[in-house]
């Protein structure tokens, strides 16, 4: 897609790995391409010109912006004087990390809820008194392990990137 030369390659290799990420988080191809792309261009780009370059259509394009949009690894704007909107990659670690954990934080809370409500129904049950012991000692161990992530993910979000950084390599070197 972007040739044989070294920058090419190095475009290629970025792009390739931004499929791979989404993939690995069950997005599209199309999420994947479209965020190395965002990455790669210095400006902002607009839906028409993410069209053209991908070859994808106009609502594919669209929709998997927006969806990176409510990942927090792409913003839209407005440039003055025209209607059009353009993206931009979210880059700024800090804010790269807030949309992380805010997403993490989400599924944690709905798997504790869904875990809340498990327990609850096992109350109200006439089921068997051991299939509903297994049941809650796996609904423990899965709970206490969202609970504590849920903890890890409120003391990450107090610090910046650079602080958590420190702090851990801080502690990794004893001081």
């Amino acid at each position: 897609m972007f040739g044989d030369d070294p920058a090419g390659k190095a475009r290629q290799h970025l792009i390739d790995a931004c499929i791979e990420v989404a993939k690995n988080n069950g997005y599209s191809d199309a999420a994947g391409l479209l965020r190395g792309l965002l990455l790669l261009t210095g400006e902002p780009i607009s839906l028409d010109e993410l069209t053209a370059m991908t070859g994808y259509s106009k609502s594919t394009v669209s929709s998997n912006m927006s969806f990176l949009e409510n990942q927090g690894l792409a913003k839209r704007i407005v440039t003055p004087g025209d209607k059009r909107y353009r993206y931009v990659p979210i880059t700024n670690p800090d804010s790269l990390k807030e949309a992380l954990l805010c997403n993490l934080k989400k599924e944690v809370q709905l798997i504790l809820k869904a875990l809340g409500e498990a327990e609850r129904s096992l109350q109200d049950g006439r089921e068997d008194p051991q299939d509903i012991s297994i049941i809650n000692t796996r609904i423990s161990a899965i709970k206490a392990f969202y609970e504590n992530t849920e903890e890890l993910l409120d003391i990450l979000s107090q610090y910046s990137s650079e602080e958590l950084l420190k702090m851990l390599k801080r502690d990794q070197s004893g001081s």
